[in-house]
């Protein structure tokens, strides 16, 4: 496809995915106001626990068997298996524990995730919330410096989709790798001043994610 094809359609998704998210907004606030009429769920630290041991279980599942006669990469070719199992853990944690992140933040009272919500995946937004009256777009990763450069682009044109979106790092770890408000227009946010804006505790959260590592830790090595 000529390039200038690929740029027109890709236009077209944006604005399909504008139009999308703005016939949605109605509806999501509809479900706020609903959440938020019951209030704020209790034991979310419990709760919290009870998804990432969900997704423990996947990433164990996942991890590589090291078992195979032919060797994957170094570590299996020389017989370094702990460090086998390392890469693989680290691969496959950051494959399903974004997900977690998300549906933590969506169990928030003033939080929905459209997808889980109303099964519609708006490009870029994983949680929608409300805050002083007006709903966030937001795009969660697990921490500040998660994305590459070229992922930094496509988030900054999805989120620029939404009257007032948001960046949000789950972890208050690494250095930024998404640029500053005076940059990309979009305000970034990470750890306890994101999990705050829901409602939630960052200790809970960071607290029910140190469980998790170190089960994980402790099944894989022992």
């Amino acid at each position: 496809m000529p390039k200038s094809a690929q740029n027109n359609s890709a236009a077209k998704e944006l604005r399909d995915a504008k139009a999308s998210a703005r016939e949605l907004d109605p509806q999501v606030l509809s479900k706020i106001n609903e959440k938020l009429e019951v209030g704020p769920l209790t034991d979310l630290r419990g709760r919290f626990d009870a998804i990432l041991e969900k997704y423990s279980k996947m990433i164990l599942a996942g991890i590589a068997d090291t078992s195979s006669e032919n060797a994957a990469n170094l570590f299996e070719l020389v017989g370094a298996f702990h460090l086998v199992r390392a890469n693989s853990m680290s691969r496959v944690v950051s494959t399903h524990l974004g997900a977690a992140w998300e549906e933590m933040a969506a169990l928030s009272h003033l939080a929905i995730s459209p997808e889980a919500d109303f099964h519609i995946r708006l490009k870029g937004v994983d949680i929608v919330f409300l805050e002083n009256g007006y709903l966030r777009h937001t795009q969660i990763k697990t921490q500040r410096n998660t994305l590459t450069g070229s992922q930094k682009g496509r988030s900054i044109s999805e989120l620029r989709l939404h009257p007032r979106p948001l960046f949000a790092a789950a972890f208050d770890v690494a250095a930024w790798t998404f640029p500053p408000k005076t940059k990309s227009g979009i305000e970034r946010v990470a750890g306890a001043a994101f999990w705050s804006k829901l409602g939630i505790e960052y200790s809970d959260v960071v607290g029910a994610a140190r469980d998790c590592f170190l089960g994980l830790e402790k099944e894989l090595f022992g």
